[in-house]
């Protein structure tokens, strides 16, 4: 390494000091009733809840609708807090003058309604006087109106507030069939889970709510991230409503905006290139220059001072033109256009001079290659980040042998199946961080809501959205987490969580700009800094 290090994060930022725990719902029913011991406390809590539902609904609402004029809301309202946390949701929208007209299916009936929870009601009734306002309360034969609503009316917005995490299965019948009914329909527009789709918990094997996001209500509970639960669930969103001013310890848990704090901090006065880190990037082939593209262009867009990147011989001329913020070294290929062997000795000549490697993007699945990068692994005296085609067995095997606790993997669930060998079938949270403790590795699985496992821990981001469901998303990540680690060198359980939440918020701030569809990968760097400076309107 250079003589010059980084600048190191500050002593007591840490991962899990950015970060909530992620709860049992037993736990979190202690953990609550600690915290709102009255009715009053109850009730402010739920005002903070309303607030940020209404505000966050509205965002998700924008990722996927453009037009013009005022929403129309269904409401199914039960008879706990999260149908309070509902109700004042949408109070919150009709004060905010984007509602023409709220409907409330109400279970069982309004008078059956918890204390807090009727007076969410008598608030949004005397809220709704000048809007179309119709309520159905559900204790009777109420399947023929239900079914005449949900068949002539269409909805922009459906906020699920039937159960919470005090369910215990079985269903009521009514409520099943209810749930059944509401997701056989076609036109609820945005399904929103409030805490958790009505019918979902530890317990759960029936049917659930069928949400598009799910929001995890001042504390995120376990049933959300289980990998079984995803159809039901959606996209998980956090809301921190201040629950956790003293940080209980959590194996799961959920990261906050604080993870990128660091990143927003003014840089030292006395800073010089080499303080921000050096990082080498060997990846590309013939047939993929693109993903080698991305990942530098995210690199070189994400705080890092030096940039050297090895690239094959034939591509490397035009690219180095499209960045010349790197430095870039020409690499010999293989006949069919994959990175040689013999160009080893240029990585050994630059080496010392990296504080972090990034090795992976558009290599392709080159036998040769394979045997180049699992070399250099074997040697390499920085952190390492593999992505892409440089995870595979024999990389993985001298992963195993390095023991040097500095690699970062960022698989999507395919790419983990083959270096784990496991099926996915039998793909739980704990075999993926029991795997990540046997490699002695840090992993990032990509997907929705992605995860950063840990020896000890599971971090879960809920930043992103669909736009990151395209090519070259996870070339993009690459370079942004390569970029931190190079900063960072001595972090890279950090720099993993760091990356994935900055990816997903640029992403959001994408999609709300722009919508889901008509827009490009690369788009998502152009969003990189107002993802440090901004918050989502």
């Amino acid at each position: 390494m250079s003589g010059v290090l980084p600048h190191p994060l500050p002593r007591d930022f840490s991962a899990f000091a950015a970060s909530h725990p992620i709860l049992t719902s037993a736990e979190a029913a202690e953990w609550e009733n600690r915290l709102l011991s009255s009715d009053k406390d109850s009730w402010e809590a739920m005002k903070k809840v309303g607030v940020q539902l209404a505000k966050e609904s509205l965002v998700e609402f924008g990722f996927g609708s453009h037009g013009g004029g005022s929403l129309r809301i269904l409401g199914l309202i039960g008879k706990g807090h999260n149908g309070g946390d509902a109700l004042l949701a949408i109070d919150e929208l009709v004060k905010q003058n984007c509602i023409c007209s709220v409907c409330l299916i109400v279970v069982p009936a309004i008078c059956e309604l918890k204390v807090n929870t009727i007076r969410a009601y008598e608030n949004l009734k005397e809220t709704c006087v000048e809007i179309d306002f119709n309520l159905m309360e559900l204790n009777g034969d109420w399947r023929e109106e239900v079914s005449q609503i949900l068949s002539t009316r269409d909805f922009d917005i459906t906020l699920d507030g039937l159960l919470g995490m005090s369910f215990r299965p079985p269903l009521r019948e009514s409520i099943l069939e209810l749930i059944q009914t509401v997701n056989e329909a076609e036109n609820l527009g945005l399904r929103v889970g409030v805490d958790l789709p009505s019918g979902m918990g530890e317990e759960c094997k029936g049917e659930v709510f069928r949400c598009d996001v799910s929001f995890a209500t001042g504390i995120a509970k376990q049933s959300l991230i289980e990998g079984k639960n995803e159809q039901g669930v959606g996209h998980v969103r956090y809301l921190d409503v201040g629950f956790f001013d003293e940080n209980p310890k959590s194996q799961y848990r959920v990261l906050t905006p604080k993870i990128l704090k660091p990143l927003g901090d003014r840089r030292p006065s006395n800073s010089e290139k080499r303080r921000h880190g050096h990082l080498m990037i060997l990846a590309g082939s013939v047939t993929m220059p693109g993903a080698l593209l991305m990942s530098v262009q995210a690199a070189v867009s994400s705080g890092v001072g030096l940039v050297t990147v090895f690239a094959p011989e034939s591509v490397c001329p035009h690219l180095s033109a499209i960045v010349p913020e790197a430095m870039w070294v020409s690499w010999p290929e293989t006949p069919d256009g994959f990175l040689a062997l013999e160009g080893e000795y240029l990585i050994r000549r630059y080496s010392k001079k990296a504080t972090a490697l990034l090795v992976g993007p558009g290599i392709g699945m080159c036998d040769e290659t394979s045997t180049l990068v699992a070399s250099i692994v074997s040697y390499w005296h920085t952190p390492i980040l593999l992505d892409a085609d440089a995870l595979n067995r024999e990389v993985m095997r001298t992963v195993k042998k390095r023991k040097a606790a500095d690699i970062v993997l960022t698989p999507h669930l395919g790419e983990f199946l083959r270096i784990s060998e496991m099926k996915t079938s039998e793909v739980t949270n704990e075999d993926i961080m029991k795997f990540a403790e046997s490699m002695g590795v840090v992993l990032a699985l990509k997907g929705m809501n992605m995860k950063v496992f840990s020896e000890n821990h599971v971090f879960v981001n809920t930043t992103g959205n669909s736009v990151l469901s395209r090519g070259g998303s996870g070339d993009v990540l690459s370079g942004i987490s390569g970029s931190l680690l190079a900063q960072f060198p001595d972090n890279p359980l950090e720099v993993a969580c760091m990356g994935a939440f900055w990816h997903g918020a640029a992403a959001d701030l994408l999609a709300h700009e722009k919508g889901q569809v008509a827009v490009r990968t690369t788009e998502l760097i152009n969003y990189l800094a107002a993802a440090l400076t901004k918050k989502m309107p």
